[in-house]
């Protein structure tokens, strides 16, 4: 079975990783939990991300309305959304 997430579509056991970027536009990342390697480019954005200030989520349901504040980068995730944070003022 494949899950459709916002129009793209994520093969069952994959996870998928969004970041809005002001350069790139909407950038995603999918992988196979089941392969090192992709899980390891995933998670490298994660921590450059994070590293970068951006907020992280692991969302649940098709269009991600629930979800969790994470840390760390979670290979088992069906989606995660990382987020710049905004500085209040």
């Amino acid at each position: 079975m494949t899950t459709l997430i916002e129009d793209v579509e994520v093969p069952a056991g994959h996870g998928m990783m969004s970041t809005l970027k002001p350069e790139h536009g909407d950038l995603r990342v999918m992988w196979d939990p089941d392969v090192d390697d992709e899980v390891e480019a995933a998670r490298a954005q994660f921590n450059e991300l994070r590293a970068k200030g951006y907020l992280a989520y692991r969302a649940q349901g098709r269009r991600g309305s629930r979800g969790e504040v994470i840390r760390e980068f979670d290979p088992d995730a069906e989606r995660i959304i990382l987020v710049r944070q905004n500085v209040g003022g």
